[in-house]
Formats: C-alpha cells, structure tokens, sequence
C-alpha cells in the first residue's frame, strides 16, 4: 500500500474500529459514543498533521456545507427552513462534488476570480470618489 496521508490513515484505523465495535455487539449508542471518542482522540493526536493537509477548493465548500448543516441547523428556527430539503441537497451536493472533483474545483476558481475581480474594482472606484472629494 501506498504511504497515506493523515486522513487516509484515519479512514483506514476508523474502519476497523468501528468493525470491532460492531461485532462486539454493543448496542449503537456505545459504538457511537466510543467513535466520538475515537475521533477526538485521533484529532487531538495529529491536529498539527491534519492542519497541514492541503484541502483544495472543493474541499473547503464541502467542508462548509456539511459543517453549516450538521452543526448549526438546530440554530435556525425549523419555520424558515426545510431540514429536509436542505439534508437532500446536502446529500446530492456532496455525491456531485466527489464525482465532479476538477469541474467543481474549475467552477470554484471562476466563481472566486469574479468575486475578486468585482471587489477590486468596487474598491477602486470607492477609492477614486474619496479622493475625488479631497480635492
């Protein structure tokens, strides 16, 4: 096998681990419990190494989008949106990102030069008509 990286390596140990705990018969709560902690656990061990993991563009917006869901849906109230939708979409948008790895990080590229170009000139042009009232 190829040297892995750090997130490789922990997708390889996971896997086992939760193997073990499947077949060790306890009931799914103590396999998710013990997963947290063999999470955390790994996390803390190799944060500077996984800190270092170069994550490309496409990793960033799936990093944000699942972040943004599993993390901070319960904070917005269930009458302006729908969980369900959103988890779907979440669902197909992580499928189409995986699949899709150089459309989506070209996409990103664009989207992310446009954005820059427009802030250049948005400050720009603020810049000239402050200095145009100087004068």
């Amino acid at each position: 096998m190829k040297n892995l990286n750090t997130m490789e390596r922990f997708l390889l140990l996971f896997d086992k681990f939760i193997n073990k705990l499947d077949k060790s018969g306890l009931p799914d709560y103590e396999i998710v419990e013990k997963s947290y902690l063999f999470c955390s656990g790994f996390y803390i061990k190799y944060e500077a190494e996984i800190n270092r993991v170069d994550l490309s563009n496409r990793d960033v917006v799936l990093s944000f989008l699942l972040t943004s869901y599993f993390c901070y849906k319960c904070n917005v109230d269930s009458r302006f949106v729908d969980a369900q939708r959103i988890k779907r979409m979440c669902n197909l948008l992580t499928n189409f990102i995986i699949k899709n790895k150089s459309y989506t990080e070209q996409v990103f590229i664009n989207e992310k030069r446009k954005y820059e170009k427009n802030t250049i000139g948005t400050t720009l042009v603020s810049k000239m008509h402050e200095n145009r009232r100087l004068i």
